[in-house]
């Protein structure tokens, strides 16, 4: 059988080696290993063989997802905040889970911001800082103690 070039149009360079027409066989490429007694892990010539790590998949980011894993899911029942009112009250904080008496903050409303424009229109300009300073013109709002949570907001009608 005569050897051509599969390729004519590819110059073959003298200092390479030729290209083999067949690759080589199995057991060129993959000498085989000495006998090893399985019962002892030993060679034939009385070596330990090594032992081969185990192989560990790793989780891959890309294109293969992993089932979801069920999630252990507890409901605690929690008493209802009380209705909130411009004092402090008790409530038990739905955060910290701390029965305690709730932290007021009293902030100016919209309600506030009325009435000081109203006294303006009407005329009573040095009257028009007082909603500022009542109470009742203002929203209270409720917080926890211990963690600071916000329960709610109590409006003055």
């Amino acid at each position: 059988m005569e050897k051509t070039n599969m390729y004519p149009e590819m110059p073959t360079n003298p200092g390479m080696p030729p290209i083999p027409d067949v690759p080589p066989s199995y057991n060129q490429t993959f000498p085989t290993a000495p006998a090893v007694n399985m019962a002892e892990g030993m060679t034939s010539s009385g070596q330990l063989q090594p032992q081969p790590t185990p192989y560990i998949p790793q989780q891959q980011s890309f294109g293969q997802q992993l089932p979801p894993q069920p999630q252990q899911i507890f409901i605690q029942n929690l008493p209802p905040i009380p209705p909130l009112g411009p004092r402090p009250c008790l409530v038990t904080c739905p955060s910290c889970h701390q029965r305690q008496v709730s932290n007021i903050v009293i902030e100016s409303s919209m309600k506030t911001h009325l009435f000081a424009l109203a006294l303006c229109v009407v005329g009573c300009f040095c009257c028009s800082c007082l909603p500022y300073f009542i109470d009742n013109c203002k929203n209270v709002n409720h917080y926890c103690k211990n963690c600071n949570a916000y329960f709610g907001m109590y409006n003055n009608k």
